[in-house]
């Protein structure tokens, strides 16, 4: 039975953490961006951390079809970490895109 080595899962799980962080980052910045009244930029931060996000979730995405292939995954809680931090960022962006309409509602 094919396997992923543990070598494997750990550099997924790297590469999911890095961008979702990537992401992260941006948001924030976006975000700062808007509070600025710099609309422009903000969403230009916006749409490169949702690249970002995509590059971590197309990551995440492979490991799981190969398991859905049954193809035999380790247990790891660094692949755990991974996942709720790509999902934690992924409701951050959200909740910072409704910021962002309301620094523009209000500065406009």
């Amino acid at each position: 039975m094919e396997e992923v080595t543990k070598d494997e899962l750990v550099s997924i799980s790297m590469q999911v953490i890095l961008h979702a962080g990537n992401a992260r980052e941006l948001v924030f910045q976006a975000v700062n961006k808007a509070s600025e009244a710099n609309f422009e930029e903000a969403y230009r931060l916006i749409k490169e951390a949702n690249d970002e996000v995509g590059t971590a979730h197309q990551a995440q995405t492979n490991m799981l079809q190969k398991e859905a292939e049954g193809i035999d995954i380790p247990y790891s809680p660094l692949f755990g970490h991974a996942q709720d931090t790509l999902m934690t960022v992924k409701t951050e962006i959200n909740m910072m895109q409704e910021m962002i309409k309301l620094y523009k509602e209000l500065k406009g």
